[in-house]
């Protein structure tokens, strides 16, 4: 099995990118009030679209996107594509879709940003985790807590139902170590069931991956520039 990540910059809404989102997708783009909001938004909308395209062997308009939300029916759920798993997150200058043919995957990217670090881990984090991250030096703490935010938003996104699951209810290895899922809470991660990884989306911030099953799979990073730059 393979999983694919692709990285890409927020892009510029050109008409031939405006193009490919349908009625839904246009008025969430046309309600974000900051320009980097709108220019993330579409660039997830079309790297989904270029990438299950080319996967497909269809046209990038032809691939058709279902957001709704599992509970709600509101279209800002976990994007899906007929015949793929998909996930998707963006941060700070950074757009990142994961893909695999069959398995549910989660994949989140985090900017390492100034925050309240310590209230967020106590809503975030296990006790166990907590523990260790009580032992964080303050300068390496808030790479530590995104680290740690990333590898859990990755899981409760593959999901399938996000942050409805709760992150203190999983408890993963530490920060500083290979990410695992050492236990859980919720029933809907198992956790000899998940496979994991870091990415590299460059420094300043982090990045993890959440594959289920039990079949590692091949991971490999990819540059979306070309490919963004073919549809707009």
């Amino acid at each position: 099995m393979r999983c694919d990540v692709w990285w890409a910059r927020p892009a510029a809404g050109t008409p031939a990118l405006l193009e490919l989102l349908d009625d839904v997708e246009r008025s969430r783009y046309d309600g974000y009030r900051r320009e980097i909001d709108k220019f993330r938004f579409l660039t997830g909308r079309t790297l989904i679209r270029g990438v299950a395209a080319l996967e497909l062997g269809v046209s990038a308009r032809d691939v058709v996107i279902d957001s709704s939300c599992f509970g709600c029916g509101k279209p800002h759920g976990k994007p899906k594509v007929d015949g793929l798993e998909v996930s998707i997150s963006h941060s700070g200058d950074w757009v990142a879709l994961a893909l695999t043919e069959a398995a549910p995957v989660g994949v989140d990217v985090e900017e390492v940003r100034d925050a309240e670090v310590d209230d967020l881990a106590r809503i975030a984090l296990s006790p166990a985790e907590l523990a260790v991250f009580r032992t964080v030096p303050p300068g390496d703490k808030k790479g530590a807590f995104f680290t740690y935010w990333s590898r859990k938003e990755a899981v409760v996104k593959a999901t399938g139902k996000g942050m409805s699951v709760p992150m203190s209810k999983l408890t993963l290895t530490a920060h500083d170590e290979p990410p695992r899922v050492v236990s859980s809470e919720a029933p809907e991660v198992e956790s000899g069931a998940v496979f994991m990884a870091d990415l590299d989306p460059r420094e300043g911030y982090r990045a993890g991956l959440a594959v289920f099953g039990t079949e590692e799979p091949k991971v490999t990073e990819r540059d979306a520039a070309d490919l963004i730059a073919s549809l707009g």
